[in-house]
């Protein structure tokens, strides 16, 4: 007996609805996730004495420095979505304090690169404490075919982010 027309209307809006509900419950998830992140990067300025965007620009630059790439200033202002002027007041403040120092690039005299100092990285992972390690045991409770969900869902959240922006400043 095939569902008459009205119960498959009701199937498929109670479909919608639940998918709905799902769909606000995993966007309501990562707000919290990403209040509490922000709660930790806020102890961490505050146990560094730092504002957001030198934590943030020290942070880029040691995981970039991890990976086997350098940093110039140019790079870390487009990063940061603020001026060259910005980025050189921000740089000077994290020579001045020891953070960070400017080098001639190795492969092209007319460049800089960033370099954190020695200290920096041990730094933000002594205000950070083991959350990193805490966050990794987290994500190791994943099996393959579950943090290959979260990583898709959470790069197609970024390029839905990204494209928001993007349309905002085009209006402007």
């Amino acid at each position: 007996m095939e569902p008459s027309e009205q119960e498959t209307a009701t199937d498929y809006w109670f479909s919608d609805d639940a998918a709905r509900e799902r769909s606000v419950a995993v966007l309501e998830a990562m707000r919290t996730y990403r209040a509490a992140e922000s709660a930790m990067q806020r102890r961490t300025q505050i146990a560094m004495g730092m504002g957001e965007n030198d934590l943030l620009a020290l942070r880029y630059v040691i995981t970039a420095r991890e990976g086997g790439r350098t940093i110039g200033p140019k790079e870390l202002t487009h990063y940061l979505g603020i001026s060259s002027a910005s980025t050189t007041v921000l740089l000077d403040r994290l020579e001045r304090s020891g953070e960070m120092r400017r080098e001639n690039s190795p492969f092209d005299r007319r460049a800089l690169i960033l370099v954190p100092t020695a200290t920096t990285a041990d730094e933000i992972q002594a205000a950070l404490g083991d959350v990193p390690e805490r966050m990794v045991e987290v994500a190791n409770t994943l099996d393959s075919d579950e943090a290959r969900v979260v990583i898709e869902f959470l790069r197609k959240m970024q390029a839905a982010v990204d494209e928001i922006d993007t349309h905002e400043s085009d209006t402007k």
